[in-house]
């Protein structure tokens, strides 16, 4: 299983005991409402339990454990297909700012067995995004994890187990969804580099009015290490390490929708058969992670699915849950940091 749920619970195992009426409440409120119970969950719960027990600077609710905050540059292949050609695929290039981290709170060593994320910033974006703050602030948001499918298939599914993960029974809901732990235990791997590990989207993303994909990061000439290293932090130094010799690269691809039975837009768990077309590179800039002021100033950052194009629209009831709990996340750790809550125009020099 990954560490991000061990540490969770352990994490909130001394707070202040919920009832046993409020939990049993807690499913039939996701029923009544997935995406609200989602946000509620995750921020008025975990993420407030986090800042009252004075973790400084106020942190995510997932994906604490900081590796790295990079610079780099994403370019659309200048030979891409007309049909994928919409919204952040119709441009050429975007500086970007790269947050990696895990899902497991920031003293887990690397060696755990967590889920490694990969948040990316676009700057110079066209138009208008989703994003319900700053529409105009030319700015768009990639998150992928180093895992194909997700653990549960609806937004329904996911507010279920975020209360079983959260306060509930864990044993009790996973021995009931045999498919959740089974791909829980496929999530359950450690990487010996973020450079050298790749991300999926695991969700759909719209591409236009008839296209829908899913997308793709895949290092170019990177190898990791036969296992990761023994340094509880060897993932930020490895990182630090590569990036202070060399540049790093992935390529972008999509895996497009073919039919409902094949691609279902809202089974989570399912794998999509149809093959990946490049679209793109992320370059990432040989450079100095330890810069002052770089990892905050990325931390900083909201990185959130639903900041993106219309034609880029996500897809899913899983994306429509994370649309309230991302903003509110970020509006609540920003406010509790003292940091603006506003989208930055333009990248960090």
């Amino acid at each position: 299983m990954p560490r991000s749920f061990v540490d969770l619970r352990a994490d909130l195992a001394d707070s202040r005991p919920v009832s046993r009426s409020v939990v049993d409440a807690l499913p039939a409120a996701c029923r009544a409402s997935f995406r609200e119970e989602t946000r509620r969950i995750f921020v008025d719960i975990v993420q407030r339990h986090f800042i009252a027990t004075g973790q400084m600077p106020a942190p995510r609710p997932v994906f604490r454990k900081l590796h790295g905050v990079v610079r780099g540059i994403l370019r659309i292949d200048p030979d891409l297909p007309e049909r994928f050609r919409h919204g952040l695929l119709a441009q050429r290039e975007f500086p970007a700012w790269i947050r990696f981290s895990s899902d497991t709170a920031p003293v887990t060593p690397d060696s755990a067995n967590a889920t490694l994320g990969i948040g990316i910033k676009l700057f110079g974006v066209d138009g208008e995004t989703l994003d319900a703050d700053d529409p105009d602030a030319g700015t768009a948001d990639l998150l992928m994890q180093n895992h194909d499918r997700f653990f549960v298939d609806t937004g329904a599914d996911f507010c279920a187990f975020s209360h079983a993960a959260v306060l509930g029974d864990f044993d009790a809901y996973l021995a009931a969804h045999p498919e959740t732990r089974r791909v829980l235990d496929e999530m359950a791997k450690p990487e010996a580099s973020v450079l050298a590990a790749t991300y999926w989207s695991v969700l759909p993303y719209a591409c236009g009015p008839e296209a829908i994909v899913k997308y793709r990061l895949r290092p170019i000439g990177e190898a990791a290490d036969a296992a990761p290293a023994a340094d509880p932090n060897g993932l930020a130094v490895d990182l630090a390490r590569r990036l202070r010799d060399r540049e790093a690269a992935f390529e972008l691809a999509v895996q497009p929708f073919s039919n409902d039975a094949e691609t279902p837009l809202d089974a989570a768990t399912r794998r999509w058969p149809t093959p990946f077309q490049r679209i793109g590179w992320l370059t990432i800039a040989r450079q100095d992670v330890a810069a002052a002021g770089q990892a905050a100033y990325g931390d900083n950052l909201s990185i959130h699915p639903w900041r993106t194009p219309e034609a880029n629209r996500p897809l899913g009831s899983i994306s429509d849950a994370r649309r309230i709990a991302y903003r509110s996340a970020a509006h609540l750790r920003r406010t509790a940091n003292g940091v603006p809550a506003v989208e930055p125009t333009r990248p960090r020099a």
